[in-house]
């Protein structure tokens, strides 16, 4: 059997990729003919290289991957075919070895007589809970590929917003990384040699070459103690930020943190208000769609603000009236939420709340990235010229110490 790229359009006109396999290019464009996508491209693949494995060394499952499986899925039970073809087909498609033993072993337990969310539930590190409710919810209701469409467009967007905000800090990781190995490298290997031809000529040194000199002797000295350091401090905040304490007192630091924490809480919001919104066009009570939502936020501050939330509202508030008593939550979600209550357009208001947020991201990464970019330029330049400075600082005297020694 050989593997095929496609590169295909579905019954309802939408572009997709994927992997097939196939004895001939001939039964390849047979076989995508029989699920109803009709190829625009198609190519034998090249054979595999022979490399390293890492895929196999660390599983897991690409953000991208999950989007196509779960698009892909969707266009197939759309096309008529039952869940175990569906899976078949796709479980042959995929080139993750991984994913394609976990979309084997899904099939095999709806095989077993599981439902589909139960079978999927056992990969709770690959499939969102969102994910898996939704599923319950499209299984019982007979709507399984259009909420299997809806679940991708959700990702899409929820990987566009991490791929924003990681872009956002990528640039000012590195500067700092690169910035903070050259200071080192200066003043455990060259600063020291300095410092002794300095001594050797019998300069005497200014004050900004003895403190440097005092940071270089502490650094060579210590740092084995600075490495379990930095270690330790690591290890500490990934055992606080395991308890839940501890969880919920970081995630709300994240969100109060001066120009971070606005980026922090809006990728937060909007990605509850996106899943409720989804959650809601399901059909599931508004209790419960802000239960299984909740989770979707990663925060949790957010998520013990939204179980408050949920308490008032079994107790007879509005959803609305429980979000204005709650200061976490901006003044528009509560107004917004309001007139969806009274239109009954709510998943519609709360979609158009989310868009408004998502545009709110992108000014404040750009506003960050604006103001961070020159600011840490400013910062790193004034520590390397001080490098420069204690380094060359003393050999505007060495002519006045050499004449001395004649």
């Amino acid at each position: 059997m050989a593997r095929f790229l496609y590169k295909a359009k579905n019954k309802e006109g939408k572009t997709e990729k994927g992997y097939i396999e196939a004895a001939t290019l001939e039964e390849a464009h047979s076989l995508l003919e029989e699920r109803g996508i009709y190829p625009i491209s198609l190519k034998k693949t090249s054979a595999k290289s022979f490399n390293i494995n890492f895929q196999t060394l660390f599983p897991s499952v690409k953000s991208e991957e999950l989007i196509l499986f779960t698009e892909q899925f969707a266009t197939l039970i759309a096309a008529g075919l039952s869940i175990l073809d569906a899976l078949d087909g796709l479980s042959e498609q995929t080139e993750n070895k991984y994913f394609k033993k976990v979309i084997l072993g899904i099939k095999k337990d709806i095989e077993g007589g599981s439902s589909i969310k139960n079978a999927f539930s056992k990969y709770k590190k690959i499939f969102p809970p969102i994910y898996l409710g939704l599923l319950e919810v499209g299984e019982e209701s007979g709507t399984l590929d259009r909420v299997l469409r809806g679940i991708a467009n959700y990702l899409e967007r929820e990987d566009d917003i991490k791929k924003k905000v990681s872009a956002a800090f990528a640039y000012p990781k590195f500067v700092v990384f690169v910035v903070t190995a050259v200071v080192v490298f200066l003043l455990v290997y060259v600063f020291p040699k300095f410092v002794s031809i300095y001594g050797q000529a019998g300069q005497k040194l200014p004050e900004p070459t003895i403190i440097l000199l005092g940071v270089s002797k502490f650094i060579t000295k210590n740092y084995i103690l600075i490495i379990l350091f930095v270690v330790l401090f690591y290890v500490g905040y990934k055992l606080i930020y395991a308890t839940k304490k501890g969880k919920y007192f970081m995630d709300k630091l994240k969100v109060q943190i001066p120009l971070f924490g606005k980026i922090s809480k809006f990728s937060a919001l909007s990605r509850f208000v996106h899943s409720l919104s989804l959650v809601l066009r399901s059909g599931i009570d508004i209790v419960s769609a802000i239960e299984t939502a909740a989770k979707v936020t990663s925060n949790a501050f957010y998520v013990s603000e939204l179980g408050i939330v949920e308490e008032k509202i079994k107790s007879g508030e509005s959803f609305s009236e429980a979000l204005r008593e709650r200061p976490a939550f901006p003044k528009i979600m509560a107004q917004m939420v309001a007139v969806g209550e009274k239109s009954g357009k709510l998943d519609d208001l709360l979609d158009k709340l989310g868009e408004l947020w998502d545009k709110n991201i992108d000014h404040q990464i750009k506003n960050m990235s604006a103001k961070i970019e020159p600011t840490m330029i400013i910062i790193l330049g004034v520590i390397v010229g001080f490098v420069a400075l204690a380094m060359y600082l003393p050999m505007f005297g060495l002519p006045g110490a050499y004449k001395k020694t004649l």
